[in-house]
């Protein structure tokens, strides 16, 4: 899961410009919704002194949008693409980009480093032709009218298959979840297939080519667009209609245990991928001090960010009204913030906007105890997002007992199920392995076995 807090790292920044070349790649990550999501602008000026550039969010698709507008006076930068409504005005300071951007209803803070892309090796990602068929697919939630596109891969041979609906992690994401030239469902969908199993991946609302509004959504709307998928992929021939189920990845884990645990829609079996199963004001707590901690935070300041993240979430998770949560905030934060910068005040409202709050509210257990099919889960040991003993224990205490259930912890591996050193988010990126071929494989035998 990429949900993660303030972790108050940052300190304040002081505002010298002096007026630093822009021209280049820039990255930053754009916190929506509590999760990270990277940003990358490419900025020229051509010899006649005109300034044009693209952005990308290579977590959601590898398309550069142009900006319509660039710009740039002295050491302020101001860009917008007039499709999405997205505009950025910052300043350059100490070498970095910082400042606000704007889109819809959204308004949050930005920072931007320098960036050289490097070249990344992705030896799993699958090439055609395949071994499989493919289709591009589109189906309606009806619930808030809604039409998502995937895609659909299934064996060739006449028959009816196990199939499964993949649903993503946390953030804004596209039907193969991509993140940082990783692709894992794209990897995950190819391996089962060629295993004999219907895969159903699709983009989140608002992502790609799906319709909706994802920063107006909460984990509810997502649910619902899962219950159109499972309810989709019964329909096609190729599938099973006893043998359905649901894979999902952190948050797409903790909708399947929802799912499932409130009988929502007709499930044979779930499969959780480092799901939270603990109540999310806690893990969120856990995992922002994991973080801090692979991050090099020191002990005295992981107490003192602890403390103040368990004021804030629990302003955050109850009832106050907006405006007075937000000064419980501040005064939570007073101590490392005394004055903080629009940027930085802009974050902390992050923190109220009402998907949030209501993800911050969500207790999975009760769910789980009422879970009654199977189910496969997997944690990384050195998962840092989701830690893997306190969320492995949870499910194992309180998913009723069954001989088919497979819950199991991988040495080694982190949030996204690569093997890693620390485990840090930071590392994603470098590590050339998408997906453990063994997690995959213990998955397939598993569905197959359904």
């Amino acid at each position: 899961m990429r949900h993660s807090l303030l972790l108050l790292l940052l300190l304040l920044q002081s505002c010298l410009g002096f007026g630093q070349k822009m021209a280049g790649s820039w990255k930053g990550e754009l916190s929506i919704q509590g999760a990270q999501l990277p940003i990358i602008f490419q900025l020229e000026k051509n010899s006649a002194g005109v300034w044009s550039g693209n952005m990308a969010s290579p977590m959601q698709s590898a398309e550069k949008l142009a900006f319509d507008k660039v710009v740039v006076s002295h050491d302020s930068l101001y860009v917008a693409v007039a499709k999405i409504k997205f505009s950025f005005r910052g300043v350059l300071t100490q070498g970095k980009l910082k400042g606000l951007i704007k889109q819809h209803n959204l308004e949050a803070a930005l920072l931007l480093h320098p960036y050289e892309a490097k070249p990344q090796r992705r030896p799993q990602l699958p090439k055609p032709p395949y071994s499989y068929d493919t289709l591009d697919v589109s189906f309606n939630n009806d619930f808030d009218a809604v039409r998502l596109q995937g895609t659909l891969t299934y064996p060739r041979a006449a028959g009816r298959y196990p199939a499964v609906v993949l649903v993503t992690g946390s953030g804004p994401q596209d039907r193969d979840e991509t993140i940082e030239g990783h692709k894992p469902f794209k990897v995950l969908a190819d391996f089962l297939s060629k295993r004999g199993i219907v895969v159903l991946r699709y983009d989140e609302r608002g992502v790609g080519k799906s319709t909706g509004n994802y920063t107006q959504s909460n984990i509810g709307d997502f649910s619902k667009d899962a219950i159109a998928a499972i309810s989709f992929l019964r329909e096609q021939k190729q599938v099973d209609p006893k043998r359905v189920g649901i894979i999902g990845h952190s948050e797409g884990g903790l909708i399947a245990e929802l799912m499932a645990g409130q009988g929502s829609v007709e499930l044979d079996f779930i499969a959780l991928l480092a799901a939270p199963t603990i109540p999310i004001d806690s893990l969120m707590l856990l995992q922002a001090y994991e973080l801090g901690r692979v991050q090099g935070m020191s002990t005295a300041e992981l107490a003192q960010a602890k403390k103040i993240n368990k004021r804030n979430f629990a302003v955050v998770k109850g009832d106050t009204h907006e405006k007075l949560a937000y000064k419980q905030i501040l005064a939570n934060v007073s101590d490392v913030f005394p004055n903080p910068s629009a940027s930085q005040q802009a974050e902390f409202r992050m923190m109220l906007l009402p998907s949030y709050r209501y993800f911050m509210r969500i207790d999975p257990v009760p769910f789980i105890k009422k879970i009654h099919i199977p189910v496969f889960a997997a944690f990384g040991t050195k998962d840092v997002q989701v830690p893997f003993a306190v969320n492995l224990e949870s499910l194992t205490d309180h998913l009723p007992k069954s001989a088919d259930h497979v819950l199991k912890a991988y040495e080694g591996l982190n949030h996204l199920f690569q093997q890693a050193d620390s485990g840090s988010p930071q590392e994603y990126a470098a590590i050339e392995e998408t997906f453990n071929e063994q997690v995959m494989q213990d998955l397939a035998d598993w569905i197959n076995k359904r």
